[in-house]
């Protein structure tokens, strides 16, 4: 039971960073498409800790569904 609690806060912090991130590219280029006409760009600040935010979410993410799967 606390495991799903958990799974259900990591989903939700998961969403929430995904969407700030969405938020400040614009909608061309959350489709795909070119940001500002630059084709290389590096992610600075704010930009940076959101990006790895997410990929630390989704590891733990991750991890805690398999934790889950092998406590039922």
């Amino acid at each position: 039971m606390l495991m799903n609690l958990f799974q259900i806060f990591v989903s939700a912090l998961l969403i929430l960073v995904v969407l700030l991130q969405v938020k400040g590219s614009g909608f061309g280029a959350a489709l795909g498409g070119m940001s500002g006409g630059s084709v290389y760009r590096t992610k600075r600040g704010l930009e940076r800790t959101l990006f790895q935010a997410t990929i630390l979410l989704v590891i733990v993410f991750i991890f805690v569904s398999f934790l889950s799967v092998q406590w039922q």
